[in-house]
């Protein structure tokens, strides 16, 4: 397999990457989707509203949940009033509190943390070169030009060969833990996950996982 995408030209290599990188991120929210389905049916079987807690509850009820599970496990078989997630739907597995807690927090981190993220540059070599997110404000990309004083966050300059990249190609946008992308009016324009090309001064939300291509340049946003 190594073999066959290092023969890949180019271009082609960077459409198989997207490719792989958007059936990761939908099956990434497919499980999240079954994990707060579980967890809707969990919290209204226990006479709560699982869409009504705010974040700092919702953490609360799924610690719950790993000590109801834990005791069930100690004691013995699990009470009636325990009632447990449905399999995955990727390995067949039955799913656990413990897995719901983990799908769960992979897109919504517990409370009193602040979100730290960031972008990774695809077809890089190892080591990994990744340009970090502001957690607040707003973070540049583009290329740097110090004659017209540009100095962007994110300068792609030595990795745009065909100077496709403009000078301030987009910005990345941190509201509140959530993170936001729009195109400046570059010349070759702002693609998200390979099919949403960016309208000029419109923002998108990002989700982890997802893939920008910056002129011919590809970046995954990631998050932690």
């Amino acid at each position: 397999m190594k073999e066959w995408v290092s023969q890949l030209a180019p271009e082609h290599r960077r459409e198989l990457l997207e490719i792989l990188a958007e059936d990761e991120q939908l099956a990434r929210e497919s499980r999240y989707d079954l994990a707060v389905d579980q967890l809707r049916r969990m919290a209204s079987e226990r006479g709560a509203a699982w869409d009504a807690m705010n974040p700092a509850q919702q953490e609360e009820f799924l610690e719950g949940l790993l000590r109801e599970d834990l005791g069930a496990t100690n004691i013995g078989p699990p009470p009636q009033s325990v009632s447990l997630p449905a399999p995955c739907p990727a390995c067949g597995r039955d799913m656990t509190p413990s897995d719901l807690y983990r799908i769960f927090f992979s897109h919504r981190r517990p409370t009193g943390q602040r979100m730290a993220a960031c972008l990774v540059l695809f077809g890089a070599e190892k080591p990994e070169t990744r340009f970090p997110i502001q957690p607040h404000g707003e973070t540049v990309i583009g290329r740097l030009d110090p004659h017209r004083g540009i100095r962007p966050d994110v300068d792609l300059s030595q990795y745009d060969i065909a100077a496709r990249v403009s000078r301030r190609h987009a910005r990345i946008i941190a509201r509140d833990d959530q993170f936001f992308i729009e195109d400046l009016g570059s010349s070759n324009g702002t693609v998200v996950n390979g099919r949403v090309r960016l309208t000029p001064q419109s923002l998108v939300q990002l989700s982890p996982g997802d893939t920008i291509r910056i002129g011919q340049t590809v970046l995954k946003f990631t998050t932690r």
